[in-house]
């Protein structure tokens, strides 16, 4: 867990600069507008009305990757990121430069299949074309995203295999269960294998960050009631993610939100190895060639799940290299949907650092997608994949 101090408002900020240090736009544009420091003076003064709403404001609040760096360096326990969800609430109600999408992020996040299969169509048809000037269907086809044509759920919730040690739920998430159904796929191939049951839960539906991100508190708080009611009736041993920004958002936000979290939430890594499961793990045939892990910036700072994804790799044979530089990869709360200039100056930073890999290796399906569209000839894999591949059993 991270060092937020709940009684810590945004006030109390002594500007002692601690949180420039690690964070990832004030690093690479050296604006104090862009750090921690700077956007949380400003949050201060635009809460208490000593300064109206803008487009500097609105592009300083929204170019934050809401990573966690900065409450996890905050000396005096501040949530950084809280006062970003309070400001980007207020924004919502008093600023209309996101307007149109914030209502398209309300009703693709509430309404997923749907929006998936109006994009699909879209797609499909040629239509798509006609929104090319739109910045945010640009960001899109630069991101490579297709739509596959089946969603990871379907009839079948439970996965059953018999003996079973236990029983986990699978979080899908919405970029699990609508953009890489083969990441669920894996998950259910490997748990089923280490001789796990895995519920898919019908009642899932998205863990709210993007609509918090957005300053659509109510409707987040609504999703967050329904997943914590859906799976609280569950009785499982652990409800797992394999995206940690959902992790973190079950488990802690929502705490945050409305008071209460999915208390036994986890990423996969932590689970495999929290749970002694590591010896499941048996090294691959072939040989991957260097392969680089890139660490998701909610699993450092948030999750703290920076040992366990590379301890895996070891124990599947590979050793991983590190990336000459660490950092965030410049997806973050949507950044590349919204600010396409940060988000390419990040993503960049992180090409460079994978200089010489063959294969790079996440542990989300978000840092997938970014990291995906620096080249289609070195393949990125979400952590998963490898696990399912190593591991042997009845559904190999």
């Amino acid at each position: 867990m991270n060092n937020i101090n709940p009684n810590a408002g945004p006030e109390l900020c002594v500007r002692c600069g601690k949180c420039k240090a690690s964070c990832p736009t004030y690093i690479e544009f050296a604006n104090e507008g862009m750090s921690g420091r700077g956007r949380i003076e400003l949050i201060v003064q635009f809460l208490s009305d000593e300064i109206d709403p803008s487009g500097i404001l609105d592009e300083r609040i929204y170019t934050c990757l809401l990573c966690g760096a900065c409450d996890n360096s905050c000396p005096r326990g501040i949530s950084v990121t809280g006062a970003f969800y309070e400001a980007r609430k207020k924004l919502a109600l008093t600023w209309n430069a996101r307007r149109l999408y914030r209502t398209g992020v309300k009703y693709a996040f509430t309404n997923p299949a749907i929006a998936c299969n109006i994009f699909r169509f879209l797609d499909q048809t040629g239509l798509k074309a006609l929104f090319g000037r739109s910045k945010l269907f640009r960001a899109i086809k630069k991101l490579g995203v297709d739509i596959p044509d089946n969603r990871l759920k379907n009839d079948i919730s439970v996965f059953r295999t018999s003996e079973p040690r236990g029983r986990v739920a699978l979080f899908a998430g919405c970029a699990v269960d609508f953009l890489y159904p083969q990441m669920g796929a894996a998950f259910i191939k490997a748990l089923n294998n280490m001789d796990f049951e895995v519920v898919l839960a019908k009642g899932e539906c998205c863990c709210g960050a993007p609509l918090l991100g957005m300053g659509l508190t109510d409707e987040a708080e609504s999703l967050a009631r329904k997943n914590l009611d859906t799976f609280g009736m569950l009785n499982v041993d652990a409800v797992i993610t394999l995206c940690p920004t959902c992790a973190h958002f079950i488990r802690d936000v929502y705490k945050d939100i409305i008071g209460e979290g999915i208390t036994n939430a986890t990423d996969i890594s932590k689970f495999i190895c929290d749970s002694s499961l590591i010896s499941c793990l048996k090294p691959s045939s072939g040989n991957a060639g260097r392969v680089m892990y890139h660490d998701p910036c909610h699993s450092v700072n948030y999750l703290k799940s920076v040992a366990e994804p590379r301890a895996i790799l070891r124990a599947l044979g590979i050793i991983p290299e590190e990336p000459a530089e660490k950092g965030c990869c410049g997806m973050g709360n949507a950044v590349r949907l919204l600010n396409d200039k940060v988000s390419d100056a990040l993503l960049g930073k992180r090409a460079a650092s994978f200089d010489g890999a063959d294969m790079i290796v996440t542990s989300c399906p978000n840092c997938v997608m970014q990291l995906g569209s620096l080249s289609k000839e070195r393949p990125v894999r979400h952590i998963i994949e490898l696990i399912a591949a190593g591991t042997k059993g009845k559904r190999s």
